[in-house]
């Protein structure tokens, strides 16, 4: 798949990474997600490349990473 923004350094280390990862400096909360009152993603942006990132924390232990999105899944 070609992405159609072309993450900055930061944001390609961060990709994949588990959810307790912290977010780098220029990552901005957009969003907040809950399922049945238990947050359950987080939506981020990305203020030097613009790549927007969900954060999963519910869930699986193995699919609670940083998960980063194509500009044409946003």
């Amino acid at each position: 798949m070609e992405l159609w923004i072309q993450p900055c350094a930061p944001c390609a280390d961060l990709y994949g990474q588990p959810a307790v990862v912290e977010p780098h400096d220029t990552l901005t909360l957009a969003v907040s997600g809950a399922v049945k009152d238990a947050q359950a993603e987080e939506h981020y942006t990305c203020m030097r490349c613009g790549a927007a990132f969900v954060r999963i924390i519910a869930g699986e232990q193995r699919r609670q990473v940083w998960m980063l999105l194509n500009a044409g899944q946003h």
